[in-house]
């Protein structure tokens, strides 16, 4: 079975990609590198682009920075302008910063590589760019239901007025339907954040109901710290969606800590918080809970992110939030201490960091937060590369190929033949960052 995915994986095309470059020799390596797991066009001027892209579509387009006549930043401007959905990525030499940091604002490219790239690297900003555009894709058609809903709504309300002005005797049973009605939008929309919330634990590979676990804890630790009504209810969905705005970063960035991040790793991950505010800004009901998301990476000594705010300028909801999030966090791999720490030694270290990181108040609070919360919340999983697997390993999910193919199913423990094979999948698709969710190795599975 293991064999025949593999051997079925060779011929799928997972996107459409336009490289568009002068140099043929460029094209021709590009095509060579991207060919076997993507439909491959090329142009060799931006304006061959611009015409092939009148009459075909395409996912993604990669295009070189210098170019006689039509320069790779003004082609990329037009695509952002004409074909805004389509993923944009330059090419460009150290020399060319100055028009790369341009055509990043005026083309709204998603990455730029530099030459001479490297092909791993390269593979996997495709890969990222391509399953970044599916998840916009998703969050759309998510937004665009939320929209209609509302439409239907409102109509509805309007002909309830009309009922009301001409047949008062049927007001209550407008009424009625009424608050069917709204219980029913009510239940679509809790429905929908917990397919966004499942979509985030999924990329992030976090454990299924983990982000359910840590919002109840938000939540009992907002009650303690004297919220209530609509502020306690924005900081639940604040803490189920915290994460929403790191489904578009790559694996490179979201399998490290803080303390293992090269300077643009860093930049790319603290846009994290701004770039979930943005998402859920259009759905109304969030707003609040996007503006807690916004500013819970912020420390209370004013060097957190994105805005730097100090002290009593976060808000109440952001400080709890991020408490919380570092409570769960030292306890799992990949924090931001680059070291994974037991429960006694993660309270140890945020007294320790009192007035400093957190504010000391809340922080005294959370000890008698956590007497009352009986709920473990730290996950019994981790995500790791397929190069990293090892015999005895129990798989938490299924292992799922780039072009969609199940290989190995949840619950699979691995032996040294799966490990092998594993091995030739990654040689297989050089360039991909494959990963696996395995459950720890003192975890018994339950949750």
């Amino acid at each position: 079975m293991f064999e025949e995915c593999l051997a079925q994986e060779e011929s799928v095309k997972v996107g459409r990609i336009l490289l568009v470059d002068d140099e043929p020799a460029i094209l021709q390596a590009l095509k060579r590198l991207l060919c076997r797991q993507y439909d491959v066009v090329t142009a060799g001027s931006g304006q061959q682009a611009l015409d092939l892209l009148e009459q075909e579509a395409f996912d993604l387009v990669i295009s070189d920075m210098r170019m006689p006549g039509l320069s790779g930043a003004d082609l990329l401007k037009v695509c952002f302008e004409r074909w805004p959905e389509m993923v944009r990525v330059l090419v460009t030499g150290y020399a060319d910063m100055e028009s790369t940091i341009r055509a990043v604002n005026e083309g709204n490219i998603y990455r730029y590589i530099n030459k001479p790239w490297d092909n791993d690297q390269l593979c996997s900003v495709v890969a990222d760019a391509l399953q970044c555009k599916i998840l916009q894709e998703k969050n759309e058609k998510l937004q665009a239901r939320i929209k209609e809903q509302n439409k239907e709504l409102a109509r509805f309300n309007h002909e309830l007025e009309q009922q009301v002005e001409q047949k008062t005797d049927q007001a209550g049973a407008a009424e009625a339907k009424l608050e069917e009605a709204y219980r029913s939008l009510v239940q679509e929309f809790n429905s929908m954040v917990l397919l966004l919330v499942g979509m985030v634990e999924q990329r992030n590979g976090e454990e299924p109901g983990s982000s359910e676990r840590l919002a109840r804890l938000s939540k009992l630790f907002g009650e303690f710290a004297g919220l209530v009504g609509q502020p306690i209810q924005d900081l639940y969905y604040a803490a189920l969606l915290k994460n929403i705005g790191k489904i578009t970063l790559p694996d490179a960035v979201l399998i490290k800590s803080w303390t293992t991040m090269n300077r643009l790793e860093k930049k790319e991950y603290s846009r994290f918080p701004v770039n979930g505010q943005t998402t859920l800004m259009l759905l109304e009901p969030l707003q609040n809970s996007a503006n807690i998301i916004r500013s819970h990476m912020e420390l209370y000594n004013g060097k957190g992110f994105p805005d730097r705010l100090e002290g009593d300028a976060i808000p109440l909801e952001s400080r709890i939030l991020r408490i919380v999030t570092d409570y769960v966090d030292l306890q799992r791999e990949h924090n931001f201490l680059g070291e994974k720490l037991n429960e006694d030694d993660t309270r140890t270290y945020m007294i320790k960091m009192a007035g400093l990181r957190y504010d000391r108040a809340l922080i005294d609070l959370l000890m008698e937060v956590l007497e009352d919360f009986d709920e473990g919340i730290v996950p019994n999983m981790d995500r790791i590369p397929i190069a990293a697997a090892k015999q005895g390993t129990i798989l938490a999910k299924s292992l799922i190929s780039p072009a969609g193919v199940v290989l190995l199913s949840e619950g699979t423990l691995l032996t040294e033949r799966h490990v092998s094979k594993l091995q030739a999948l990654q040689r297989q698709f050089e360039g991909h960052q494959i990963m696996l969710q395995v459950r720890h190795p003192d975890s018994s599975g339950s949750e």
